[in-house]
């Protein structure tokens, strides 16, 4: 097959690749935890010194929590599982396949990647 090496992927270095971002997916979770733990005390306190500036804290903290850590850490295991499953299932990206990225991908999304591996392009 014509250029399949330049997409073939070691199923192993793909599950370590998995491996890593479930790290990432800990990690930031443990220190997302921290901080909302850290804050919501120091919130409690402000809160309870009449403070307008606690109850704010406390949402903007837990706001933060949801929509942005909680995204980025749940994009993280996602990414990874299906990785995972990939590694174990999927063909290997070839000529048919880049082909299909060819014509599928959306190529305003993917800038520049529509010539990347022109060669291993069974149309080209």
């Amino acid at each position: 097959m014509s250029g399949a090496d330049v997409f073939t992927m070691d199923p192993d270095e793909v599950h370590k690749s998995v491996e890593i971002l479930f790290e990432v997916e800990a990690e930031v979770d443990s220190q997302t935890t921290t901080l909302i733990d850290s804050t919501a005390d120091l919130a409690q306190q402000l809160t309870e010194s009449d403070t307008a500036l606690g109850s704010a804290l406390a949402e903007a903290a837990e706001w933060w929590r949801v929509q942005r850590a909680s995204g980025f850490t749940g994009l993280c295991g996602n990414t990874g599982e299906y990785l995972a499953v990939c590694a174990e299932e999927a063909v290997e990206v070839d000529d048919y396949a880049a082909g299909d990225f060819a014509s599928l991908a959306d190529h305003d999304r993917y800038p520049g990647r529509a010539n990347e591996n022109a060669s291993s392009r069974p149309d080209w």
